[in-house]
């Protein structure tokens, strides 16, 4: 099950975002990697992302609006298959390039970590990991427009 994830996040990463419209197939691999996670800003300013990115992470946002102090753990299960259908849809629709696109790839990076966590972690780590995701869902709108 471990490998299954590992295997999809490393595949997102690796074939995901392009210069590709949704429906077009290619079989060029091209390797995106986050530098360091750290999202920097030049100047102060934000950096612009697609349409699809910011709809994907007020998505996220909402969903994350379901957890209480009464989830179970098979509540976290669910909130982690529903992110990750989000965060797919993110690098499916990525058409971004430049240091717009990397510094995105760094704020995305830790997310698949969280996921891991939601899925296969015990409730406490759940909690913590919702916890720490939400914080970070927070924190986009400092970085991106």
């Amino acid at each position: 099950m471990m490998k299954y994830f590992t295997i999809n996040a490393v595949i997102i990463f690796m074939t995901a975002c392009g210069n590709q419209s949704p429906k077009q197939k290619t079989e060029e691999v091209v390797v995106h990697e986050a530098q360091d996670d750290a999202v920097t800003l030049v100047n102060g300013k934000k950096w612009k992302v697609n349409f699809a990115t910011n709809k994907g992470i007020r998505n996220m946002k909402a969903l994350m609006g379901s957890v209480n102090n009464d989830n179970k753990l098979s509540d976290f299960r669910k909130l982690g298959e529903n992110l990750q259908k989000e965060f797919r849809e993110i690098f499916t629709r990525c058409d971004m390039t430049g240091e717009a696109h990397n510094q995105l790839h760094n704020y995305l990076h830790p997310m698949a970590t969280w996921f891991k966590e939601l899925k296969e972690g015990d409730l406490n780590q759940c909690r913590s990991t919702t916890k720490a995701l939400k914080e970070h869902l927070e924190k986009y709108d400092s970085y991106f427009r």
